[in-house]
């Protein structure tokens, strides 16, 4: 393969799609238990506090219990947030120009974690390394950044993708060996 040749790896349409089906059926699942355990830490919070507050028990109490009843808003309003999510998988994996190598922006699943931003990394100071399979782990293709004193790293699946690993490593590597 020549340096001076980009070259684009997309995922494999078959992958991203089955992917993407499990990815929404956990972030549904996990939107639902959110609402589910905020509600019911809700009520074992909201039924002592009202019980008392009709009492006339001290003032302190129904204060302390109103400060509890934020986690159970958190966890409902996480929960509703967690349900209007829709991950997706870009179309691109990765694009290794002759000067750089391009990670598109990646939905994460949980409401929680921030989005992966898209990245452009120096092509000199980026290795590659292919994990093979094994046990229960899948093959992946692991992106390692040397910058000065720091490491930075991307992996993508590669059974997901829709050319060979060896082409990834061969495109990387070229004239700008590590």
């Amino acid at each position: 393969m020549t340096p001076d040749a980009t070259v684009v790896v997309r995922y494999d349409e078959a992958h991203r799609t089955v992917v993407e089906q499990t990815l929404r059926t956990l972030v549904r699942m996990r939107g639902i238990l959110m609402l589910v355990l905020g509600t019911l830490l809700g009520a074992l919070v909201l039924v002592p506090l009202v019980a008392a507050a009709s009492a006339g028990i001290d003032a302190a109490f129904v204060v302390v219990g109103g400060a509890l009843l934020v986690i159970p808003l958190v966890l409902i309003v996480l929960g509703a947030r967690q349900l209007q999510r829709r991950p997706r998988l870009p179309e691109v994996a990765v694009t290794i120009t002759p000067t750089s190598v391009l990670f598109p922006a990646i939905e994460r699943p949980s409401a929680l974690a921030p989005r992966l931003r898209a990245e452009e990394w120096p092509r000199e100071w980026t290795s590659v390394e292919v994990f093979r399979a094994s046990g229960l782990q899948a093959a992946r293709v692991e992106f390692t950044r040397h910058d000065g004193g720091k490491r930075r790293r991307r992996s993508i699946a590669a059974n997901s993708l829709d050319v060979d690993a060896r082409v990834i490593e061969d495109a990387l590597r070229g004239s700008h060996t590590s």
